[in-house]
C-alpha cells in the first residue's frame, strides 16, 4: 500500500512491479493497493502503472500483478478513517505491508545565497543536506469536523504537515490493524515508515511534537518516524505503548472478523536524495537541481539517485525480503546482532542500486553504541559533515525520547478517535 500520485510513491509501486516479477520461483500473485487524493488521479496512476507491467509481456491469462485505487486525505482524520473501514469491510484476507509514503513539505522557496555558496563550496552536503530551504511556519490542517457541530467548536488545531507525514499515517495504521495482524506468523505484516537521510536530532522539539512553531516541520516529522520505527522493537521503555497501539478495538475487528495471527513489525526506510515535486521550483531551477545531484553522485554521494525509481530501492526491498533476510543483512552490514536499522537507497558513480544501512544520529546503525566500522561509503562520504558515532549513553537518550514520542502519539490517538466518535454519535443521531 502506497500513495503513488507521482514521484516516491510511483517509482515505489514500478520497482515493486519489476522486483516482484523477477523473483527465483515465483508463481503467487501481488495486489498493490495505492492512493491517491483524487479520483482523476487515481486513473492516471492506475494508467501508468498499467502502462509499466505491460512492458513484461504478461497476458491477462497469466497475470500476476493487480492493482487497487483507493482515495485518501492524509490531512483530514475523516477521510482516513474512511478509506481503513472500506478496506476493513472488504475481503481483502490481510496486508503483507503498509507502505508509509505520502506528505507533505511545508517550504516557500529557497534561500538562494546560500543555496548558491552551499553547492559551489560543497555540493555532496549542500544536496544531502541542504540548509538553504525556507520553511513555512505554523501550517494546520482544514476543520477536521463540519462547521456547527460540537465537535468543531472543540476542536484543537493540527498541524498540517505533522498531519499529512506523521499523524494521518500513525491513525491509518492503526486502524488497519487486523489486516496487519492477519499475516502468517512466519511472515508478519510489515509497518514501513518513510523518513529522510536528511533527518537530525536538532529538527525534532519535544516541546512542539506537532512542529507548529518550527520552520523545518518536514525533518521534524521525519525525526519523529525515526523515532517511532526505531523505538519500536522489544524495549521496555515503549513495550505497553506499543502494544496499545497494535490492538485494534472490538468494532474494527467486527467490520470483517480475522484471525489474529501475527505482531506486526516496525521498519524505516529513506529514499536518499531524488527529484519529486514535493517541494515546487521552476522547471529550470529544477534541471539545475537534478543536475546537481548527479554531480554529487560523481563526486562519490552514495545517496544521489535522482530518480525516483531509484530512490524506491531501500523500500521495495524491504516490502519484498522476509524478515530472516532483513535480519541476515543487517549483521552482515553491522558485524553484529543489534537493534533496528534504518535503510536507505544507495547508488554508485554508475548508477547502480544497493541498500544500505544508515547513521541514526543517537541511535547509529542499530543502537549498540558501538562505532560504525563498515566504510562501504568511504569513509565519512555518506555522513553529515561533522557526524559522529552514537554512544551507549545516546543511545540510551534516543530511547527515552522514544518512549516520549510513543507517549504524546497514544495520547493523541486517544483524544482523536474519541473525537470521531463524539462527532459520528451526533451526526447519527441528527439523521434519525
Amino acid at each position: 500500500m502506497s500513495a503513488p500520485n507521482h514521484g516516491l510513491g510511483l517509482g515505489i509501486c514500478c520497482r515493486l512491479i519489476d522486483e516482484f516479477l523477477t523473483l527465483p520461483n515465483n508463481h503467487g500473485s501481488l495486489t498493490i493497493i495505492f492512493t491517491t487524493r483524487t479520483s482523476r488521479k487515481a486513473s492516471e496512476t492506475l494508467s501508468t502503472l498499467e502502462n509499466h507491467l505491460a512492458k513484461h509481456g504478461t497476458s491477462k491469462s497469466d497475470r500476476q500483478i493487480y492493482f487497487q485505487p483507493e482515495n485518501v486525505e492524509l490531512t483530514n482524520l475523516l477521510s482516513v478513517r474512511a478509506l481503513s473501514r472500506k478496506l476493513l469491510a472488504s475481503h481483502l484476507p490481510y496486508l503483507n505491508a503498509i507502505v508509509l509514503n505520502a506528505g507533505i513539505g511545508g517550504w516557500s522557496g529557497l534561500k538562494w545565497p546560500s543555496a548558491i555558496w552551499s553547492t559551489l563550496t560543497d555540493i555532496r552536503q549542500a544536496t544531502t543536506w541542504p540548509t538553504f530551504k525556507l520553511g513555512l511556519v505554523g501550517l494546520v490542517t482544514k476543520p477536521q469536523f463540519p462547521e456547527g457541530t460540537k465537535a468543531a467548536r472543540e476542536e484543537p488545531i493540527l498541524g498540517e504537515v505533522f498531519c499529512a507525514n506523521t499523524f494521518g499515517h500513525y491513525m491509518l495504521v492503526h486502524w488497519l490493524m487486523p489486516l496487519l495482524r492477519a499475516c502468517d506468523s512466519a511472515s508478519p505484516g510489515k509497518i514501513i515508515w518513510i523518513s529522510s537521510v536528511e533527518a537530525g536530532a536538532r529538527h525534532y522539539n519535544p516541546d512542539d511534537h506537532q512542529g507548529l512553531k518550527s520552520s523545518v516541520a518536514y525533518e521534524h516529522t521525519k525525526r519523529l518516524s525515526d523515532c517511532l520505527a526505531l523505538s519500536a522493537v522489544n524495549q521496555p521503555a515503549t513495550g505497553s505503548l506499543v502494544k496499545e497501539y497494535i490492538t485494534s478495538s472490538d468494532s474494527e475487528e467486527q467490520l470483517q472478523p480475522r484471525s489474529q495471527e501475527s505482531e506486526p513489525s516496525f521498519l524505516v526506510a529513506h529514499p536518499g536524495i531524488c527529484t519529486t515535486t514535493i517541494i515546487s521550483l521552476y522547471w529550470i531551477v529544477h534541471q539545475g537541481y537534478r543536475l546537481g545531484i548527479y554531480l554529487a553522485r560523481w563526486v562519490g554521494s552514495p545517496w544521489a539517485n535522482v530518480t525516483s525509481y531509484l530512490g524506491a530501492a531501500s523500500i521495495s526491498w524491504l516490502i519484498l525480503a522476509s524478515q530472516a533476510e532483513i535480519k541476515a543483512k543487517a549483521v552482515s552490514a553491522t558485524g553484529n546482532l543489534g537493534g533496528p536499522c534504518k535503510w536507505g537507497s544507495a547508488v554508485d558513480r554508475l548508477g547502480r542500486s544497493s541498500v544500505q544501512v544508515t547513521d541514526v544520529e543517537g541511535w547509529g546503525i542499530n543502537g549498540t553504541g558501538k562505532p560504525f566500522k563498515d566504510k562501504w561509503w568511504g569513509g565519512q562520504v555518506g555522513r553529515k559533515t561533522g557526524s559522529v558515532d552514537a554512544t551507549k549513553e545516546d543511545v540510551d537518550n534516543f530511547l527515552a525520547l522514544g518512549a516520549d514520542v510513543w507517549r504524546k502519539m497514544e495520547s493523541l490517538r486517544k483524544d482523536w478517535e474519541a473525537r470521531i466518535e463524539e462527532f459520528e454519535a451526533e451526526d447519527s443521531h441528527k439523521s434519525k
